[in-house]
């Protein structure tokens, strides 16, 4: 790398750190990647189920890839004039509404441009979906798309934010900004076609990578690599102005065998797939607990409340440097445990007593040393004294831009901003009511009953009658006849079940029934396994 251009990108990266992204102007800007990522990916995902259900492509299907976007498309036409291509515009008009224009001697053909719009959609969803699951295929896909009849001119930018929304640190966002920017430091020439796309984009990671330590400073916000260099990008060319021109050194890069291994992204729809819940319900989940900070899932045993949470804390940290701890409260654990406390500790001969940090703190001072999203799960977290074990957390739970002392020392904490919690809580052993009044309202309760199409959609597949054990477990859960205390679905989500479900029955659930139904005999001979198995099999 050749010392004065890496020391000049360095330069403009830390002016740009300590100009911008702090302004009322660059707290907005950094608020809109999330959001309009999150938006590509639900729309990409949409459109991408409307298909799979064999629905047409139509015009405002088309549109909702772009929702905030005109095409303007050339396209090759056997209907077109002079040299046969002519321009499909489709200009936003309302929320749901398109118009086509269309040259006079098309209107005509509304058959066939229903045809074309379908036909652009499917290359859209071929192109996207043969980048993301073979990303080394992606100058073929790039090759390809462009030479085809009807994709050929489609807007490269529109395209990328597709890619860059589905797996964000793979694919850049490559705009007019950060196009100048690249061609300036790496001394290319990469133009707006996609087929340049691939070598803009490696050039842009490797400049990424030039300025890692600097971007993992403190003080530099807490963004993804890629969204913050596209950051500086537009302040570098759109607020700053710089003047690219008259310098022709370039920016070197060292190769070697290793390769940079990029996370992948865990989207909504893989989390749909694994944990059965739909697309919005997920959704909603996850906008609560981006709302409060912290989110609990309740439920009576079996409804896979652990399970979801692991599933949730996979899709936020996903696609980041961030990452997932797990911890189980009991009833015995303390204040000393989570926060901090004073542990005798022996040296030389000699009892310390030093003030140890617990496994919150442990876990926010590992979570400011990134910059994704980091999640602590709480499994069982109603079974340990809550208003005890978290003390002064309270208030910094639904203050987090505030630092207080903590007990026991004068030293200031406050929970990073990037830090989620999540908790699990079985209503079974203690029911939700029984919690802390201030500390439920600053958690977001998210309620799992025993969903039986998740079971019945797990065994599709398999040759289990599974329609007369939802048949039971209905009945036993009318006897129970209170939703703390539901038998859940759980239990039952195995490939093997109709090996193992005898002994499932007779050591997992008959010991739960006997418990609840301990003083009525008669309710739980009903549900004893001699009693239901010839029911389960009808």
């Amino acid at each position: 790398m050749v010392g004065d251009k890496k020391a000049e990108l360095v330069s403009l990266f830390q002016e740009f750190i300590s100009s911008y992204p702090y302004t009322p102007v660059g707290l907005s800007h950094m608020a809109t990647y999330k959001e309009q990522r999150r938006l590509w990916c639900r729309n990409f995902e949409a459109i991408s189920a409307i298909v799979e259900s064999g629905e047409a492509i139509t015009e405002p299907i088309l549109f909702q890839l772009f929702p905030d976007r005109e095409l303007a498309i050339t396209l090759n036409s056997q209907y077109g004039e002079g040299d046969g291509s002519w321009i499909l515009t489709i200009p936003r008009k309302y929320d749901n509404y398109l118009e086509l224009q269309l040259p006079s001697t098309l209107i005509s053909q509304q058959q066939w441009i229903q045809r074309l719009v379908e036909q652009i959609g499917y290359d859209i969803l071929e192109f996207v979906g043969r980048c993301t699951k073979h990303p080394n295929q992606l100058s073929a896909a790039c090759d390809q798309f462009s030479t085809g009849e009807y994709s050929k001119g489609f807007p490269t930018e529109m395209l990328t934010n597709l890619l860059n929304g589905l797996q964000p640190d793979r694919f850049l966002l490559i705009n007019d900004n950060s196009r100048q920017v690249i061609n300036y430091f790496v001394n290319t020439s990469y133009g707006k076609r996609l087929t340049d796309y691939p070598a803009a984009n490696a050039a842009g990671l490797k400049l990424i990578k030039a300025l890692d330590n600097t971007m993992h400073q403190p003080g530099v916000p807490v963004l993804r690599d890629n969204d913050l260099f596209d950051m500086f990008c537009y302040w570098l060319v759109a607020v700053k102005g710089y003047n690219f021109s008259g310098k022709e050194e370039v920016i070197e890069f060292t190769t070697d065998a290793s390769r940079i291994a990029l996370p992948e992204e865990y989207t909504v729809s893989q989390c749909a797939k694994d944990t059965g819940f739909d697309i919005a319900e997920l959704e909603g989940w996850i906008r609560a607990i981006e709302r409060k900070g912290q989110g609990i899932f309740y439920g009576p045993p079996g409804t896979g409340k652990t399970y979801s949470a692991q599933k949730i804390a996979n899709h936020l940290i996903s696609g980041s440097d961030g990452f997932t701890e797990l911890v189980q409260f009991h009833p015995a654990y303390s204040y000393e445990d989570f926060i901090q406390g004073i542990r005798p500790q022996s040296q030389n001969g000699k009892l310390r007593y030093p003030l140890v940090p617990g496994r919150f703190i442990e876990f926010c001072k590992k979570a400011e040393s990134r910059r994704g999203i980091c999640v602590l799960i709480i499994d069982e977290i109603n079974r340990a004294n809550l208003a005890s074990v978290f003390g002064e957390l309270l208030y910094l739970l639904e203050y987090r831009d505030q630092k207080i002392p903590l007990a026991g020392s004068n030293q200031l904490f406050s929970i990073p901003k990037n830090v989620r919690i999540i908790g699990t809580m079985n209503t079974a052993d203690r029911s939700i009511a029984l919690v802390d009044q201030a500390f439920r309202r600053r958690f977001a309760f998210i309620r799992l009953y025993p969903n039986y199409e998740i079971l019945r959609r797990y065994h599709e597949t398999t040759d289990f009658p599974v329609n007369g054990l939802i048949k039971i477990l209905e009945q036993i859960n009318n006897a129970i006849a209170d939703p703390n205390y539901s038998l859940g679905i759980s239990f039952f989500l195995l490939e093997t079940i109709a090996e193992e479900i005898e002994d499932i029955w007779q050591r997992e659930i008959e010991p739960y029934l006997e418990e609840y139904f301990f003083d009525q005999r008669d309710k739980l001979d009903q549900f004893r396994w001699d009693t239901i198995k010839l029911r389960i099999k009808n």
